[in-house]
């Protein structure tokens, strides 16, 4: 990886409205730490540092005054609503001391399992890994153009530099091709048919006072009852004939 020179000034004030003092004439606040030397509070100038950062340095030799530290990146804060970096923090380093630090995984070429149809996923964006300053690759590239449908690179599979151990898990999977995902879709349920109220249709209303009332039959007579206080005749039973008394005899 490529060192890159930044110049970097001592700063004495801290707090947030010094340091939003200093964004304003275009400085970032930064700090130094490492090594069981005494932090130190700096500024950098936000156009040289964008300029390092997009040649994905981060071994910097950042020039203080009368004397140049190497130091690493460690941390960058930026502003969510600029995405302007806002606060660096760089951690004095060694070259012959090994680093435990995280860098990207970069996969490369179409794989096969794609062309026929299948979904290219990756699990692991950043692997950690554990080598000298001079070692550190800018990135780790891996080659999935083999890749059939059900075809997964794990940490293991990873081919990486000289003099680079991956610290992350052996088995952790990179990524694979997987079939695409189809969503199963229920059948329609079957809903009985109904036969739908017919609202047109004339209803038989009973009429107003009609309850209680039985229903008279064709043909059949109506019993009529006596009047109230009336009496019911009675039919009066015919008189008996007299017969002819028998003649005295004389």
């Amino acid at each position: 990886m490529e060192w890159i020179t930044i110049k970097a000034e001592p700063r004495t004030e801290k707090g947030s409205i010094s340091c939003r003092h200093l964004r304003k004439k275009g400085l970032i606040p930064a700090v130094v730490y490492g090594r069981k030397e005494p932090e130190q509070l700096l500024m950098v100038n936000r156009r040289d540092f964008v300029s390092a950062l997009q040649k994905g340095a981060r071994l910097i030799n950042l020039a203080i005054s009368d004397k140049t530290e190497k130091v690493l990146i460690k941390d960058v804060q930026f502003d969510r609503i600029k995405e302007e970096p806002i606060h660096l923090d760089f951690n004095r380093i060694s070259l012959d001391e090994m680093l435990t630090m995280e860098i990207d995984i970069i996969l490369k070429g179409h794989p096969k399992g794609v062309v026929a149809g299948g979904v290219l996923e990756q699990n692991l964006h950043r692997l950690t890994i554990q080598c000298l300053p001079t070692n550190i690759p800018a990135n780790i590239e891996v080659d999935v153009s083999a890749l059939e449908i059900g075809g997964l690179v794990r940490v293991k599979d990873l081919k990486l530099p000289g003099k680079v151990k991956a610290v992350t898990d052996a088995e952790i999977v990179v990524g694979g091709v997987h079939q695409p995902k189809v969503e199963e879709v229920a059948p329609p349920t079957e809903v009985s048919a109904v036969e739908p109220e017919v609202l047109t249709a004339k209803k038989e209303v009973p009429e107003e006072g009609a309850e209680g009332k039985e229903e008279k039959k064709p043909g059949a007579k109506e019993e009529k009852k006596p009047a109230a206080g009336k009496e019911e005749k009675k039919p009066v039973a015919a008189k008996e004939e007299k017969k002819p008394a028998k003649e005295e005899k004389k």
